[in-house]
């Protein structure tokens, strides 16, 4: 299908042109999208063509093998007698037609014919020797012929070791003899490949590994090429074997061009460091199989290449790598991470995706070997807050990705796998710009806006990672920041610089702290439907979190501040904070009619007599006394009023609930 403007092949699904950049119309995209559907429909039902054409030659050799064993067998039977043959005559009318063979009976099953007993020579085929024969025909025809194709290669380098030892024939005729074998092995295969298909591909993979091995010999064993002519040609075997695997649809030997072609820095190592032509090798050998994966839908390629990748950068990293070379060695391996972080993403982004995400275990694989071996090089010559940069970029990419995908209608487990690893690197960020409170701060938000994107993905597993960030930014405040940044000495209760210590940052952290937890519950409870982990209990549990860490913050605010300005007053002042906690958990458990709220207030009233009784008594001065007594009695003969007037509601409601 062409341009209508340039009249240049278009190659991939898009609303432009790649080529001259024009606007397609939308009927022509609708029958551009037609096109490319059914081409790649053309070429499943090709692949399934050969698949049939290879079942139905297993299945004729499986009946020719079934048919010779019947042959061998025949003895065992004997065609009926004269005497034993039903006359046609002798048929009644209302019999039901049958097939001609059903009229043969044996002398075994004719109890009234006078036969002689003849020895039985063999018996029937069983089940079991029937599948003992396909197996034996497939271990013949696949490997009998991939071990003799490594045998015959054996043989070919045994040969020519063994002729240079007698002097027949030199190290250049030895090489040349193992490219001509390479070459009839390449020739052979093709011609049988017409017949045999699977014969002919196993020959051609002959082929190309001995082409590999005559290269490596001349140029490592024998001297005969210098290292550039050979690894030239050991690019140019690697293309063959390429362009072979998508002539024939041969996967395997992709897989052979493939391990060919990272073997061939490896093969052709010299121990010197040329790390520019090794990456940009490393490179275009990806760009390569990645497009024939890409265009054949081989997923083994990703993968393969991804391992090769890695192994030969870690392999040159751990023993080559210098500060000096710092620039090259990020730059291309944040390359390798683009290709193999895009590759997958393409699979969705050009509608080759099936609803299910591809390669995602690539990806996640990828991005944290990439940002390990970045993080490690940033920090050996650069301060640490450098490294934001990395995971910055990182965040952008799979955002970008995830928002693309959002707005196609793209696969759920790819969404949440962007999403999870552009929150994860941003969570990572905030540590290396920031310090002190302003990464709990920060992680707040970043528990709500996760909680937000799984409620919008309908993502469980989303959901409950939004929820563990929320309990660390939690504990970090509560466990760290109050001791370690605003000074908080939990043995006076008090904050060791003066209670003006951070007072502005100390209460900003505290309102969002209280203000993400209670908004997270929320979030929880109206997104009930739509999460399956947001059920009501969960957000009844964190909603109590909310209370109770209000509670906690507010003992602690005011032993701080009493203790600076009016220490005599401090027992007193809690007393009356534990007080007016009560009341405020009453009204709300009678206005909500929430049985557990007025619980949970009559036991903190509980507990703020025994405070009164047992331990203001002996730590106040007479005149704080009264106000705590005075308040509290007040307060309670308020609550007892309360329960007298709203008793029919609370009975009804009890009664509801037990009914």
């Amino acid at each position: 299908m062409r341009c209508p403007n340039c009249k240049k092949e278009i190659t991939s699904l898009s609303d432009e042109c790649r080529s001259c950049g024009a606007l397609f119309s939308k009927d022509f995209y609708v029958g551009m999208e037609l096109s490319f559907e059914l081409k790649k429909e053309m070429e499943r039902l090709s692949s399934i063509r050969k698949e049939l054409q290879s079942g139905l030659e297993n299945i004729a050799d499986s009946v020719r093998v079934y048919e010779r064993s019947l042959e061998e067998n025949d003895a065992s039977y004997r065609l009926p007698s004269p005497e034993t043959s039903v006359a046609p005559d002798s048929i009644p009318s209302d019999t039901e037609p049958v097939m001609a063979y059903e009229s043969v009976s044996y002398a075994d099953n004719a109890p009234d014919a006078p036969v002689e007993s003849a020895p039985k020579t063999g018996a029937a085929p069983s089940p079991s020797s029937a599948n003992d024969s396909r197996f034996e025909v497939r271990f013949g025809q696949k490997w009998l012929l991939i071990t003799g194709i490594i045998t015959m290669v054996f043989g070919v380098g045994y040969f020519l070791k063994y002729s240079f030892d007698q002097g027949w024939v030199g190290p250049a005729g030895r090489v040349s003899m193992a490219y001509v074998w390479g070459m009839i092995f390449l020739l052979t295969g093709n011609k049988f490949r017409e017949r045999l298909e699977t014969f002919g591909l196993c020959l051609i993979g002959g082929g190309i590994a001995t082409l590999y091995f005559s290269t490596f010999a001349a140029f490592q064993m024998y001297n005969l090429l210098s290292h550039s002519p050979s690894f030239l040609i050991m690019v140019m075997i690697t293309v063959l074997a390429a362009v072979l695997a998508v002539t024939y649809n041969a996967k395997w030997l992709a897989v052979l061009g493939l391990i060919g072609g990272f073997m061939t820095p490896v093969l052709l190592g010299t121990g010197m460091d040329k790390h520019l032509a090794f990456m940009t090798y490393i490179t275009i050998i990806n760009l390569g199989l990645l497009g024939v994966a890409f265009y054949k839908q081989w997923e083994l390629l990703n993968r393969l290449g991804f391992a090769f990748t890695y192994l030969l950068y870690a392999s040159w990293f751990f023993s080559y790598y210098s500060a000096s070379k710092f620039w090259p060695a990020i730059i291309f391996l944040n390359v390798f991470f683009l290709m193999y972080a895009i590759i997958p993403f393409t699979y969705q982004f050009v509608g080759k995706g099936n609803s299910k995400a591809r390669g995602l275990s690539i990806i996640v694989l990828n991005t944290f070997f990439a940002f390990a071996f970045s993080r490690h090089m940033i920090s050996l010559i650069y301060p640490q807050e450098w490294v934001s940069v990395i995971t910055v970029l990182y965040a952008v990419i799979f955002l970008s990705a995830a928002s693309y995908l959002y707005k196609k209608g793209g696969p759920n487990d790819a969404l949440g796998v962007f999403t999870g690893i552009a929150a994860l690197f941003l969570i990572i960020t905030i540590p290396l710009l920031f310090s002190k409170h302003w990464i709990t701060l920060f992680w707040f938000a970043q528990s709500l806006t996760l909680l937000w994107i799984a409620v919008k993905l309908n993502r469980q597993d989303m959901g409950k990672w939004a929820l563990l960030l929320l309990i660390i930014a939690v504990w970090k405040f509560m466990m760290l920041d109050y001791g370690m940044v605003f000074h908080f000495n939990s043995a006076t209760l008090s904050i060791q610089e003066g209670y003006t210590f951070l007072l502005f940052e100390r209460y900003i952290t505290i309102i969002f702290l209280l203000l993400s937890v209670r908004f997270f519950g929320t979030m929880l409870r109206k997104a009930a439907l739509a999460l399956s982990i947001a059920k009501t209990e969960v957000a009844g549990v964190i909603s109590a979190c909310a209370g109770l860490l209000l509670f906690v913050v507010l003992n602690t605010e005011i032993s701080a501040f009493f203790h600076d300005y009016l220490p005599a007053a401090r027992f007193a002042a809690i007393s009356v904070m534990w007080t007016l906690f009560s009341v405020a958990l009453m009204v709300k458990g009678f206005k909500d009619n929430n049985y557990m709220l007025r619980k949970a207030s009559l036991f903190l009233f509980a507990m703020t007599l025994l405070k009164v009784f047992f331990v203001d008594m002996a730590n106040i001065s007479t005149p704080y006394r009264i106000i705590s007594f005075t308040l509290l009695g007040v307060v309670l003969v308020a609550m007892s009023y309360l329960y007298h007037k709203f008793k029919d509601r609370l009975a009804g409601g009890m009664d509801k609930d037990n009914g």
